[in-house]
């Protein structure tokens, strides 16, 4: 147990059974102040639930608070007569693929000479051929995407327990990523029996490097949670 000194606010660390269940009489080795000290009871342990944040706080990285969302500018006469223009530029270009050959039909035959080579590799002209089209062009394969790191909390193999009368959260770290990570800091946040924030709390927790797809175990003690707190979201940084 902790004993402090109602003079100086020294702290020292005391064995229970040294004071004894009737108290006893104790002096601080700093100011040399007296005073009776009795045995504390032990503190009464908060029923503390662990749980995952919500969808919505995951997908914003643990905060809890709604994202702003920025208005979009409704389209300007510009653009509308941009995009008529790129749409009627479509429709002429596939009409005149699909009626190309009544479209050459129009124009004097020596509008519709092409050059084609004969026998010897010269060059001579050929009425009425049909017109020579290039293969298309191959489209480039997409880049893949960029690998990254994806740490978070299993949940299912975590828990809170009251260790040394220190409250320590214990679990794993999954990365489900594709590249491999490490941790910074363990991010609690503290809530009521009304889903209200308490209190908000970092504490560094240095974990990795963590493969894509791997586990590690991980044990962090904290003291003294806000009062009326009921639930304990924890979440990786």
């Amino acid at each position: 147990m902790q004993v402090t000194c109602p003079n100086c606010a020294a702290r020292y660390a005391v064995d229970p059974l040294a004071i004894g269940p009737a108290g006893r009489t104790v002096q601080c080795a700093r100011c040399h102040d007296r005073w009776f000290q009795t045995v504390e009871r032990e503190r009464p342990v908060p029923d503390l639930v662990i749980r995952p944040p919500s969808r919505a706080a995951s997908s914003m990285g643990g905060n809890s608070l709604p994202a702003v969302i920025e208005a979009r500018s409704p389209y300007t006469l510009n653009r509308i007569l941009a995009a008529s223009g790129l749409v009627l530029m479509v429709v002429l270009a596939a009409a005149i693929f699909i009626f190309r050959n009544d479209i050459m039909g129009l124009f004097p035959g020596q509008w519709r000479h092409v050059l084609q080579t004969d026998a010897s590799g010269i060059a001579v002209q050929t009425a009425n051929a049909a017109p020579v089209t290039s293969p298309p062009a191959r489209q480039a394969a997409p880049a893949p995407p960029p690998a990254v790191a994806q740490l978070e909390i299993d949940f299912a193999n975590s828990k809170i327990e009251l260790v040394g009368g220190r409250y320590v959260v214990q679990g794993e770290i999954v990365n489900s990523g594709s590249a491999v990570g490490s941790t910074r800091s363990l991010k609690l946040v503290f809530k009521d029996d009304k889903d209200a924030v308490l209190g908000e709390r970092a504490i560094a927790l240095v974990r990795g490097p963590i493969a894509p797809g791997a586990r590690l175990a991980f044990s962090q003690a904290f003291d003294d949670p806000p009062s009326g707190t009921t639930d304990v979201v924890p979440a990786i940084e």
